[in-house]
């Protein structure tokens, strides 16, 4: 029989629910190679409790704001029902699929502080596996990169690189279609908290209202096109790996069916970019029946693509769009410069077209110029070391240096976290 991958997409925080509780590993050794194992499937009703707790934080800030209206403002009522909807957030916050592997992280730097190196290797078994589990949410290369550092440190007993490397591999582990819109979520509860202390109602409500967006993003998202898209194209991937063939065409279809309404998103890049690749994801089955070699190359290019797309949809909601309070911080260039840069590594990377990847360099430059033209001198500093970078790919991408994936990885991170810090 051949075995699902039970990975079913969760979107935004609701993927909270997605708590992956596979078979108990027996393992002598560490292997640098883990298999996937199936997960427990994501059921309707897990869909279902966990919306229910999401519109339940939603719930706390709304009654909050309530509390806030009219010319008697109650700021202590409207603190305490904060504070419940803090408590919920810790509740979805401690089930993300990331969690769990977390703290197996800490748990390995914890006993690192008084265990021998040789008595903590046992400890990265779990984290191996729990990686494996993670990839349909969560890029894993980096983390598992920073993994194999930390294992060699171990084994040479190198104890400060191997926690080096384990908190290098914790910060890789951003789940930002759930991370961002929780942590956003907190930020703004914590500031409308500070604003009432200094009696500002006004402040605080305007803060729960953009808290509100990201709450309406973790409560709705389980229907999201582009990351349904996302987890069926990652199915066909692995079914064709591994020679199931119907069940790969069955997961192309099924992608194709999501694609085709992100294709009617209001949102103009993602509609254009869903358009596209709805074209791209049919030709899929074409190969898989001709048994083309550049199947798993093109499938991967695509599954990259999506999940582009699906970080930009998180990093937008969380920045507060709909209600346009990003003006002037160059914020949504970054956005969107950020977007371009991925479809630059992807364009060189998987589908070798470097021609591409220079227009969108090109593109990302562009935003990154307009981004550096609305920020704060400090930011602007941040913005112009990124646009360098990106200025060093354009000239390197084609040449004998062909753009290196260091520089790549460097400038998208540097970007990932000035658009967390706005």
């Amino acid at each position: 029989m051949h075995s699902r991958f039970a990975l079913k997409p969760v979107a935004a925080a609701l993927l909270a629910a997605a708590v992956i509780s596979g078979p108990a590993l027996a393992r002598d050794t560490i292997k640098e190679e883990t298999t996937v194992l199936p997960g427990r499937s994501f059921t309707p009703r897990d869909e279902a409790r966990i919306s229910a707790v999401a519109v339940k934080v939603l719930r706390h800030i709304a009654d909050a704001r309530g509390k806030l209206q009219g010319d008697s403002p109650d700021a202590d009522k409207a603190k305490s029902e904060l504070e419940q909807a803090e408590k919920l957030l810790d509740i979805i916050q401690a089930d993300l699929p990331t969690t769990k592997v977390k703290d197996r992280i800490w748990v390995a730097k914890k006993h690192l502080e008084y265990e021998d190196t040789q008595e903590v290797l046992p400890d990265l078994v779990p984290i191996y596996a729990g990686l494996d589990e993670l990839v349909s949410y969560v890029p894993t290369a980096k983390a598992k990169g920073h993994l194999d550092e930390a294992k060699q440190a171990l084994e040479k007993g190198d104890k400060p690189k191997a926690q080096e490397q384990l908190a290098a591999t914790d910060d890789a582990l951003l789940y930002v279609e759930a991370d961002l819109p929780l942590s956003s979520t907190r930020h703004l509860v914590a500031e409308a908290k500070a604003d009432l202390d200094k009696k500002d109602t006004n402040a605080a409500d305007q803060a729960l209202a953009s808290a509100e967006d990201n709450v309406v993003f973790v409560s709705v998202s389980f229907q999201s096109p582009l990351i349904n898209a996302k987890a069926a194209l990652w199915r066909a991937w692995q079914d064709y790996e591994l020679g199931a063939k119907d069940y790969a065409k069955a997961d192309l279809n099924e992608a194709v069916k999501y694609l085709e309404r992100a294709a009617k998103s209001k949102d103009a890049e993602e509609r254009a970019a869903a358009e596209d690749l709805v074209t791209s994801v049919r030709e899929l089955h074409r190969l898989i029946e001709s048994e083309d070699k550049g199947f798993s190359t093109k499938i991967e290019s695509y599954w990259h693509r999506l999940q582009a797309l699906s970080e930009r949809s998180a990093e937008s909601i969380s920045t507060g769009w709909q209600r346009l309070r990003a003006e002037g911080t160059g914020k949504k260039d970054l956005i969107e410069a950020k977007l371009q840069l991925a479809y630059a590594r992807i364009d060189h990377e998987y589908a070798e077209d470097d021609a591409a990847a220079k227009v969108d360099l090109a593109e990302a430059k562009g935003y990154l110029d307009a981004a550096a033209g609305k920020s704060k001198p400090d930011i602007k500093t941040k913005v112009e070391s990124v646009a360098g970078l990106v200025q060093g790919l354009e000239k390197d991408i084609g040449s004998d240096k062909g753009g290196d994936a260091a520089n790549f990885q460097q400038a998208e991170a540097q970007l990932a976290a000035l658009i967390r810090q706005l």
